[in-house]
C-alpha cells in the first residue's frame, strides 16, 4: 500500500490551524457559559422563643460558626421571645442583658418583637433595643412618643450576591388588645390588628427579590395569615410564639411556614434558591441544638459567668416526689401565696406557671424563679362566691380555654360540645358547694387583677411582694415539700 507523505511545513501549518480553531471555539464556549444567568442562593438560620436558654448557647454558637464556614453569608434571625424563663437572665442586675450579649456575640441579624420582650419593663426594653447589635422588627405597633425604642416595621437586606431580602414582622395581640404581658409593661404603646396591618406591607414584594415575614403570632395564626394574603405573595413566614416544632415542609397558599419549638432545642436551616426569572425555591431542615456536642469556648465562659450567682443556687427546701405537670406546680404555687398572705383562697393563671417538671430532691431559689419568672406583685381582694364565679367565666377565654389553678377550693368547668364554657361550679376543699353569698379573702398576682375583666366591688390591696418571693418564703418555712402526685382541684366536664 502506498503511503501518503506530508511535507513537514504543511503538517505544522495544519496542526497550528486546528489548534487555533479549537482554542477559539473553547474560548467562545467559556464566554457564553460565564454570561449565563445563575441561580442565587440564600441561607437563613432561624430560632424562636429562646426564653433565655443560656446553657444551650455554647453549642448553638458552635453550630452557627460551622454553618457560616459552609455558608459565609448565612443570615441569623429570631422569631421573638428572647427573654424570660432563666433566672440567670431574668434576675441579672441589668435585667435581660445576658441573652442580648450572647446574641450580639454570635452576630444575630434580626429579631421579631415577642410579647416577652416587654417583660423587661418599659425602660428595660428600651435600653435593650439600643444595646442589641441587631434590629428589632414589629410592624403592628406604634411606639410611645416620649420614648426612644429602636424598633422598625421592616428591614431590607442586600446580600453579597446582590439579592434584596425584605423582612417584616407582626406581633400577636390578645383579646384585650395587647400582647401577653402585664399591661403596665406596654403603657404608651398602641397595637394594631396584625391581620389588618399585614396587607399594607405587600408593597415590599416589589422592592425585593425575596419577601419574608418574621412573625411572633403562633403557627395557627401564621397559617391563617398565609391564607388571607394573595397566593404566593410572601415567600416565607418564620414564626414563633406557639412553640411549634415544624420538622417538615409546611406550605399554605403557596407560602412556606417554619418554627423551631423553643428554648434553643432546635433551629431551622432555610435554603432559598432564586432563579434568573425570579422564582424562589425553598427548603427547610430542622436541626437539633440542645446542650450536647462541641461548644464554643468563649461563649461557654460567658454563660458560666452569668450562672455564677450564689443567690440562685441556695437550697431552700427538699421535694419528696417529682412534679410532672403544670397543674402540680401551679397547686404548689397557689398554696404558697395563700399561706404567706393569710388568704382563704389563692389563684394562679395557667400562663403564670412556666415549667411542668421539677425533680424530687433539693429545691433552689433558681427553681422558683423558673416556675414564676415575671416578678408580679400579689394582691388580696374581698370577693363573694358570685364574684369569684364571674372571674372564672371571664378568664377562661382570655387564658386560651385553660382553667385557673386554685388553692383553698376546687372547681368544676362545665363545657359545651364545642369546648366553650357553659358554667363553673365552685366547691370547698372538702367538696361541699360554695356559699355564693359569703365574702372570701382571695389572693392572686397583679397580672390577673389587671387583665381579668369581671364584675366585683373591692379594688384589692397590693402586698408589696412578688408571688415568687412568697413561694421562696413558704418553702423555707416548709422545708419538706409533700408529694402533689394525683392532686385534683380542677375538673373539666362536657
Amino acid at each position: 500500500m502506498k503511503r501518503f507523505l506530508m511535507k513537514p511545513k504543511v503538517f505544522c501549518v495544519i496542526v497550528l490551524l486546528g489548534t487555533s480553531l479549537f482554542m477559539a471555539c473553547t474560548t467562545r464556549q467559556k464566554i457564553k457559559l460565564s454570561e449565563l444567568p445563575k441561580v442565587k442562593m440564600i441561607e437563613i438560620l432561624a430560632v424562636n422563643d429562646m426564653h433565655a436558654a443560656l446553657d444551650n448557647f455554647p453549642r448553638f454558637a458552635f453550630m452557627v460558626d460551622s454553618l457560616r464556614a459552609i455558608y459565609p453569608d448565612l443570615l441569623l434571625v429570631s422569631g421573638g421571645d428572647n427573654q424570660t424563663g432563666n433566672p440567670a437572665n431574668d434576675q441579672y442586675p441589668e435585667k435581660g442583658m445576658p441573652i442580648i450579649e450572647l446574641m450580639n456575640a454570635v452576630k444575630f441579624d434580626l429579631s421579631a418583637v415577642g410579647n416577652h420582650e416587654f417583660d423587661s419593663r418599659l425602660a428595660g426594653f428600651e435600653h435593650i433595643t439600643h444595646k442589641a447589635e441587631f434590629e428589632f422588627l414589629s410592624a403592628n405597633i406604634e411606639l410611645p412618643k416620649k420614648a426612644n425604642f429602636r424598633i422598625k416595621p421592616y428591614k431590607i437586606l442586600k446580600t453579597s450576591n446582590g439579592v434584596r431580602i425584605a423582612f417584616v414582622s407582626f406581633l400577636d395581640i390578645n383579646n384585650i388588645g395587647i400582647p401577653d404581658t402585664h399591661p403596665d409593661n406596654v403603657k404608651g404603646f398602641v397595637f394594631k390588628d396584625p391581620f389588618q396591618a399585614a396587607p399594607k406591607y405587600l408593597f415590599l414584594k416589589d422592592s425585593c427579590d425575596v419577601f419574608i415575614v418574621l412573625n411572633h403570632m403562633g403557627f395557627e395564626e401564621d397559617v391563617k395569615l398565609a391564607k388571607q394574603l394573595p397566593t404566593k405573595s410572601i415567600d416565607l413566614i418564620i414564626g414563633g410564639h406557639s412553640h411549634t416544632k415544624v420538622d417538615k415542609d409546611q406550605i399554605h397558599n403557596g407560602i412556606m411556614i417554619t418554627q423551631a419549638e423553643r428554648k434553643l432545642n432546635y433551629a431551622t436551616l432555610i435554603k432559598l434558591a432564586i432563579s434568573p426569572e425570579g422564582k424562589v425555591d425553598r427548603e427547610m431542615h430542622l436541626l437539633t441544638v440542645g446542650k450536647e456536642g462541641s461548644k464554643r469556648a468563649d461563649i461557654q465562659k460567658m454563660v458560666d459567668a452569668y450562672n455564677n450567682n450564689p443567690a440562685l443556687t441556695e437550697t431552700i427546701a427538699v421535694a419528696e416526689d417529682d412534679f410532672s405537670t403544670y397543674e402540680e406546680i401551679g397547686f404548689l404555687m397557689t398554696d404558697a401565696i395563700r399561706v404567706t398572705s393569710g388568704a382563704d383562697i389563692a389563684f394562679i393563671n395557667p400562663g403564670g406557671v412556666r415549667i411542668s417538671n421539677l425533680a424530687k430532691g433539693p429545691i433552689r431559689t433558681k427553681d422558683v424563679y423558673e416556675m414564676d419568672p415575671f416578678g408580679n406583685e400579689i394582691v388580696v381582694f374581698k370577693l363573694s362566691g358570685h364574684e369569684i364565679r364571674n372571674l372564672f367565666l371571664s378568664a377562661f377565654v382570655l387564658d386560651d380555654f385553660l382553667p385557673i389553678y386554685p388553692s383553698g377550693m376546687t372547681s368544676r368547668y362545665l363545657l359545651k360540645s364545642d369546648g366553650s364554657l357553659k358554667d363553673v361550679e365552685l366547691y370547698t376543699s372538702e367538696g361541699k358547694a360554695f356559699d355564693m353569698d359569703k365574702i372570701y379573702s382571695v389572693v392572686m398576682n397583679n397580672y390577673m387583677s389587671s387583665i381579668y375583666k369581671y364584675e366585683h366591688k373591692d379594688p384589692g390591696q397590693g402586698l408589696f411582694r412578688t408571688s415568687a418571693e412568697s413561694t421562696i418564703e413558704y418553702l423555707k418555712e416548709l422545708k419538706n415539700i409533700p408529694s402533689y402526685r394525683g392532686v385534683q382541684r380542677v375538673e373539666m366536664m362536657k
